[in-house]
């Protein structure tokens, strides 16, 4: 097989793995993932309404971190394309090329499609292929940078960068350690010229994007370029163990200590070692970030293929070696890494007759925190969970821009696509994509932020998105406010901080939405109800009515608002105060848990109420109170937030 034959398939196996694992629950193409609608949103409103802000009415800012992919979304904003499909295709295609550039490191022996085959089986770069993210085309023009300079192409190389600073913050430290590569080459021949001022350009842009940031936003740097000069411990640490993640289940990146070996002893060649430092150096700065809230490595996605090609150098030398059994060695070591690359791209399971999905699991299990809301496990795991977020979440902003008016507003801690869909005023707790109470200054989507949450509710949005996933039970007030305390609040230890918490929670009644057919999101399996909170006094909540003619009871409901999902419990209390609950079959049980109607879709009734149940009271007992009330499905307890109306009681 030549060269040619090998790439061409690497490219096919690179979009089969793409299209694999970023499966939507309807086995589409998944959409992209939350973090990425916020750059589509603020290309609307730069192409819609000339501002570049999450919020028409907010001052300029960067709540997305790449200007250059907020540049691509607006693109097609612009000219009527579908923003979604238009960002994944370019990333996939990006990926594609990636692949063909770094074949051009070593284009004239076998071996140098080491790297290609690493690539197109890598999961992190087949996940950031589909995300609908910039990380591929950072990945792209970080490697023709790489190129460039190894092949001596100064304007290319010029050109490159530049875009690279401007996809990501990160490009702007990496242009000092390519100048130092320039630096050890040496200062003979036309170094000014040719070697020197290559690198002006970039840094001109660089310079005048700060002048335009200042004038703008009133900030010489990015939310993003913000965390490259702050020290933070707990960030650190964090992104030490998202590196020991990435090395441990990141496909083949474990293969990175045969060029380091090689490195060690000193026989790893100039571009082996180049492209280990430029791999490192990418390391260093990711531990300093904190990692990155996106799901399979993604953040390491810019500089994989480079790290590829620091393997593949090393393997070079491993199958030239004339010493017995290292030529071997490093076909097993590659064979390894296709395997492990593989495996990560694989929801745990059994392997025919091996029994491993127990060790897969557990090796999937990750060291690092996930973002509030996700559990993120590594590997094909964490991407699924992505997956079923964003479709959660934008099928929740669907039913936000039908069934809210467009002056209400919303709080969450998951802006993107939420805010993307609805088009309402969307206000991000953590003060990325809108700023925290009391200042203009955004925070970076690198790390794991933390806010003034009691600022945040102080604000009295309309409405707030409390919990990603609940599990099998609503939430209660008290496990709201405990939540947002400890993984949101900037003083998760202080006892008085949840406990005011909960007493701005107490302004607000819970409701649960149907994410299915009422969200018209075509195909997607969104279907377990979503529990948010709406301001008491927007007096939108359902209201029961109960009446009794000639010993027949009624059960009616009069609602005003958006469509919910409720409950009914209707109670009946005896002379010795005894609690008689209604079943769904028309008789009275002495069972106070039974609920007469379950999961009930209500819509806006108008002017007219609903029926909801008709009844008689048992003969037999003597009955001194008719309860009713509407609770949320899955509701536990009679907390405030288990019900969905005021109860009502007549007394007989």
């Amino acid at each position: 097989m030549n060269r040619t034959i090998a790439l061409f398939l690497a490219l096919v196996v690179l979009l089969a793995h793409t299209l694999a694992i970023c499966a939507s629950t309807n086995g589409s193409l998944s959409p992209p993932y939350d973090f990425a609608h916020v750059a589509f949103r603020m290309a609307r409103n730069l192409v819609q309404n000339g501002v570049f802000a999450w919020n028409p009415d907010l001052p300029p800012g960067e709540s997305y971190p790449s200007l250059v992919w907020i540049g691509v979304a607006a693109f097609a904003e612009r000219f009527y394309l579908t923003v979604t499909n238009f960002c994944q295709t370019v990333g996939i295609v990006a990926a594609l090329a990636t692949v063909l550039v770094i074949s051009k490191f070593s284009p004239l022996r076998l071996a140098g499609v080491i790297a290609p085959l690493l690539l197109v089986v890598s999961g992190p770069m087949a996940a950031a292929a589909g995300s609908g993210t910039e990380m591929t085309t950072a990945a792209l023009f970080l490697s023709i940078a790489f190129l460039a300079q190894e092949r001596a192409h100064p304007l290319i190389f010029a050109l490159s960068m530049i875009l690279v600073c401007l996809v990501r913050a990160e490009g702007a430290l990496l242009i000092g350690v390519f100048f130092a590569f320039e630096l050890a080459r040496g200062w003979r021949g036309t170094f000014v010229r040719e070697r020197f001022l290559p690198f002006l350009a970039p840094l001109a842009a660089l310079i005048v994007t700060a002048i335009a940031r200042k004038l703008s936003v009133g900030t010489w740097t990015s939310p993003a370029g913000d965390e490259l000069f702050e020290y933070d411990r707990e960030r650190l640490w964090s992104g030490v163990a998202y590196l020991r993640d990435f090395m441990v289940a990141g496909g083949g990146a474990f293969l990175i200590i045969v060029p380091l070996w090689y490195a060690a002893r000193g026989v790893l060649d100039s571009l082996g070692r180049r492209a280990l430092v430029l791999s490192l150096v990418w390391c260093a700065m990711m531990a300093w970030m904190g990692g990155g809230p996106l799901p399979f490595f993604a953040r390491m996605v810019p500089i994989l293929p480079i790290w590829f090609v620091a393997v593949q150098e090393g393997m070079t030398i491993a199958l030239d070696s004339k010493r017995r059994g290292w030529p071997e060695f490093a076909w097993t070591a590659f064979l390894l890494g296709l395997t492990v690359s593989a495996l990560a791209s694989k929801f745990p399971g059994d392997l025919g007759p091996f029994r491993i999905e127990a060790l897969h699991r557990k090796w999937m299990a990750p060291h690092s925190t996930g973002p509030f809301g996700y559990q993120r496990p590594l590997g094909r795991l964490g991407l699924a969970e992505e997956i079923a977020a964003t479709e959660r979440l934008r099928a929740l902003g669907v039913f936000l821009r039908d069934q809210v008016d467009a002056n209400e507003t919303v709080l969450t801690a998951w802006p993107g696509a939420v805010g993307y869909l609805s088009r309402l005023r969307v206000i991000d707790v953590l003060g990325r994509a809108t700023p925290p109470p009391g200042t203009d200054r955004l925070r970076s989507w690198s790390s794991l932020p933390r806010a003034d949450v009691v600022a945040a509710l102080d604000e009295r949005p309309s409405y707030i998105v409390p919990m990603l996933h609940s599990g099998a039970h609503a939430p209660t007030v008290q496990t709201v406010a405990e939540a947002w305390a400890k993984r949101l609040d900037l003083h998760p230890d202080d006892m008085q901080r949840s406990l005011d918490i909960l007493q701005r929670l107490g302004e607000y009644e819970m409701f649960t939405v149907s994410l299915g057919p009422s969200s018209r999101v075509a195909g997607a399996a969104v279907d377990a109800p979503m529990y948010l909170l709406r301001r008491k006094d927007l007096h939108l909540a359902p209201r029961v009515l109960v009446e009794s003619t000639d010993g027949r009871w009624r059960v009616d409901v009069h609602h005003r608002a958006h469509e919910e999902i409720v409950d009914l419990r209707v109670q009946a209390v005896d002379d010795e105060q005894h609690l008689w609950s209604l079943e769904p079959h028309g008789r009275f049980s002495r069972d106070s848990d039974t609920l007469a109607r379950r999961s009930i879709l209500l819509f806006p009734t108008g002017a007219r109420t609903i029926r909801f149940v008709e009844f008689e009271l048992p003969r037999d007992v003597h009955f001194v109170e008719v309860r009713a009330v509407l609770r949320n499905p899955g509701a536990q307890g009679e907390g405030p937030f288990a019900f969905a109306s005021e109860p009502v009681r007549v007394t007989l």
